[in-house]
């Protein structure tokens, strides 16, 4: 009897610990769950911010400039020159940025000035402050002003135009494609187009 009693007791002690355990593993198994999911959703949330934070871009063109009142020769015609694109934006908001855009023209050319004599222009680099206001999603429409930088003479020039930008590779990087056009106060005219790729940060 005493021995009977003895394989109970043991049993049911047996069992105690099988259940204590079982209810051990599944509270740990638990508190395992819930840990990961804590730490997915702070990594999640701390993705989120890296991403907003990401409100600096510099980008990379390669454009043409057109210009109406190019002479070449004895005559005034529609020239383009080729022309690379450094711009450097800020975010300031959602729909809001302010920039940097500047392009280098790497060809020398001539133009008729608006008062009918011939101006030279030795490689000039045209830069303007920018606002941009992004209407609708990937669209910007940028106006700004500076001047165009040439050793024969500086002028002062508005900048206005339209540009488009895709982000790819986890928002790190931006496909552009940009439209301006910069008109130079009492001189002359170009538009600019061109096609890069930006880097966020």
């Amino acid at each position: 009897m005493k021995l009977l009693l003895s394989l109970k007791a043991e049993n049911t002690l047996s069992l105690l610990f099988t259940i204590i355990s079982m209810k051990n593993i599944l509270l740990s198994s638990l508190l395992l769950l819930f840990t990961i999911c804590v730490n997915a959703q702070e990594k999640e949330h701390e993705v989120s911010e890296e991403e907003s934070e990401k409100r600096h871009s510099i980008a990379v063109l390669v454009s043409h400039t057109q210009i109406a009142e190019g002479i070449k020769g004895e005559d005034k015609k529609w020239i383009s020159v080729p022309s690379w694109g450094i711009d450097y934006n800020f975010e300031i908001s959602e729909r809001w940025a302010i920039g940097l855009h500047n392009d280098i023209i790497v060809e020398s050319f001539v133009v008729e000035h608006s008062d009918g004599t011939e101006l030279e222009r030795s490689t000039p680099i045209a830069s303007a402050v920018v606002g941009m206001f992004k209407p609708i999603k990937n669209f910007s429409l940028v106006l700004g002003a500076g001047g165009e930088f040439s050793k024969e003479e500086n002028l002062f020039l508005i900048k206005a135009g339209v540009e488009y930008s895709h982000r790819i590779l986890h928002d790190n990087w931006e496909i552009v494609a940009s439209l301006t056009n910069d008109l130079k106060v009492n001189a002359y005219n170009s538009w600019n187009l061109g096609f890069g790729m930006a880097r966020r940060f």
